[in-house]
């Protein structure tokens, strides 16, 4: 059980404050960097944050190797241990100028909450990641069932993840109003939409072909004329659950009201690829299918700025180092062809 000491509690608090104000971070960051903290209280078991020491630091290192996940009893993963040390060595790092503080921890000393580079590059590294590709995309869409609105609507959801290259926590977000299908695009307004950073930012439809953006036209055109929504309701309403006469609860259509979570829509999406006999992808993976596809039609640097731009990515290389790595096959294809036929010819 976690021991709280009233010190640890007041310092903590004006740190997630900190957090907060001064570097604006959002809610779903600040209640990481707590969860972080606490998995080190508990370590420290009553402990004062000052009573620091190198090998309690070391210490605790082991501890989140051999710390199992509380939903699945696995190991934690390295990318999960690396993340809590992150935040354990940022909140040291700020420890050591306040007052009280100082005194007892340095900066020197924060280090010792550093993830070893090994690992870090490893979770950080630019390693091929299997994700769906542009066809296997299409292929899930024409296969989905389409003979209820439950059904209907998971099938617009793909379609909408794979046009925008949206997050699945802001796509459960997006209002009607947000959707301009005449000029095929979305507004990501973040006074309303749950966007990444707080950024707002306009998509328009990634060429996926007609087919798939009619898939989105007949979704919006039957909740504005079949189920009278308004501009304020949800793009993707949740399931309406009643009680039946046998006193069972039954899903019987939607709601006006969006997903809490988007777990939903997790879920919809992995059952969708898993049906059509695919493995289940996660819809983050959505952006690497995106980077695919940009590989087909950008030509110029303002080709790929304006598609990296499109994402919601100020820089570009962001696009390309988190999501564009290529496969191997295709590197060692690549690189054979460059020995066959040599550098590019300068003649005009």
């Amino acid at each position: 059980m976690l021991k709280h000491k009233p010190n640890n509690l007041r310092i903590k608090r004006k740190y997630l404050v900190w957090l907060k104000d001064a570097k604006g971070l959002a809610e779903k960051s600040i209640d990481k960097a707590a969860s972080s903290i606490s998995t080190y209280e508990q370590y420290l078991d009553g402990k004062d944050f000052r009573a620091f020491h190198t090998e309690r630091a070391r210490g605790f290192k082991r501890r989140l190797s051999s710390q199992k996940n509380e939903l699945n009893g696995a190991n934690l993963s390295q990318s999960t241990i690396n993340a809590i040390l992150r935040d354990i060595k940022t909140f040291f790092t700020w420890l050591a100028d306040q007052p009280g503080y100082k005194s007892k921890i340095t900066h020197s000393d924060a280090a010792y909450f550093s993830a070893d580079l090994k690992s870090e590059r490893a979770s950080r590294g630019g390693c091929w990641k299997p994700h769906p590709s542009p066809q296997q995309a299409k292929h899930v869409l024409e296969q989905m069932p389409i003979e209820t609105v439950l059904q209907r609507r998971d099938r617009a959801l793909i379609a909408f993840l794979f046009l925008t290259g949206s997050r699945e926590g802001a796509a459960i977000t997006i209002r009607l109003k947000h959707v301009d299908l005449n000029a095929s695009c979305v507004h990501f307004d973040s006074k309303a939409v749950d966007t990444k950073f707080g950024k707002s930012f306009t998509s328009a439809f990634y060429p996926f072909g007609e087919a798939v953006e009619q898939i989105l036209h007949d979704w919006v055109a039957e909740l504005q004329n079949h189920h009278l929504f308004g501009s304020t309701d949800p793009l993707f309403p949740k399931t309406k659950v009643e009680s039946g006469p046998n006193k069972r609860f039954a899903t019987t259509g939607i709601k006006r009201e969006p997903w809490a979570s988007p777990s939903s829509a997790v879920k919809i999406f992995k059952a969708a690829f898993a049906s059509a006999g695919l493995p289940t992808f996660s819809p983050h993976l959505v952006r690497d299918t995106l980077i695919d596809l940009a590989n087909e039609y950008c030509r110029t640097p303002e080709d790929f700025k304006a598609w990296s731009q499109n994402i919601s990515h100020t820089d570009v290389l962001t696009s390309f180092m988190s999501y564009g790595t290529v496969p191997t096959g295709r590197q060692m294809e690549l690189l054979s062809r460059f020995r066959r036929e040599g550098p590019v010819s300068n003649e005009g």
